[in-house]
């Protein structure tokens, strides 16, 4: 199962000519930035939603006004930037609060995206990678001709996000709740993968799929 195609394509008229999409997400700590490395490497053009995430919340940036209009100028710090955890902390357990915030936000990185994409073709990309933890929560499975997910157990999630972000057990357990479930995102996806082996397992499993003819996963 992993690394194969599970189900046809998405077909995508609206997006650019000759470009193939594919949105890559997972878990927190499930390992979606080392396959959008490898992916990378294989010659895809990657766009990182958390980095167009802070670019939309970055001083002048699409997101900066609307976010401040919302939520108050005590979100900021002394020189304006937004602060996130000041910001995290409004809407985290608050539906309403939260919502408010996904209106402005998840739009914008949309655009956003959607303009890397053109940037992509620009530079004689055929295949580009949207990386996204919240991809069917945004809505931006809309922009992607396949979805592929990775999956780890959640214990491994938890130990890598401990690891990685220095929280608490359950700290970490609150974050992957606040998510769509691994076997959730299955349910809804074309590519499986796992990185729960050692990483040339894992490049196995992505070159199952990128060597697949029709529609091509091969760049030039």
């Amino acid at each position: 199962m992993l690394g194969n195609l599970l189900r046809p394509p998405y077909e995508r008229f609206d997006l650019p000519p000759g470009l193939y999409v594919i949105g890559l997400t997972g878990i927190s700590g499930s390992g979606k930035s080392s396959v959008a490395q490898r992916l990378k490497g294989l010659g895809a053009y990657v766009i990182d939603c958390d980095q167009l995430g802070h670019r939309a919340y970055a001083p002048g940036g699409p997101a900066y006004q609307p976010v401040v209009q919302a939520f108050g100028t005590d979100i900021l710090h002394k020189d304006g930037i937004i602060n996130r955890k000041v910001l995290g902390s409004r809407v985290f357990g608050n539906k309403k609060h939260l919502k408010m915030l996904t209106d402005i936000v998840w739009p914008v990185i949309a655009k956003l995206a959607r303009e890397e994409m053109e940037l992509a073709v620009a530079e004689g990309k055929q295949v580009c990678v949207i990386e996204a933890a919240m991809l069917f929560e945004a809505g931006w499975q809309s922009m992607v001709h396949e979805v592929w997910t990775i999956v780890v157990p959640e214990t491994e999630a938890i130990r890598r996000i401990r690891e990685r972000d220095g929280l608490s057990e359950a700290a970490a357990q609150s974050r992957l709740q606040s998510q769509m479930s691994g076997q959730q995102l299955v349910n809804q996806s074309h590519v499986v993968l796992s990185t729960l082996w050692e990483p040339h397992v894992t490049q196995l499993q992505v070159a199952q799929r990128w060597r697949k003819p029709g529609p091509s996963c091969r760049s030039a």
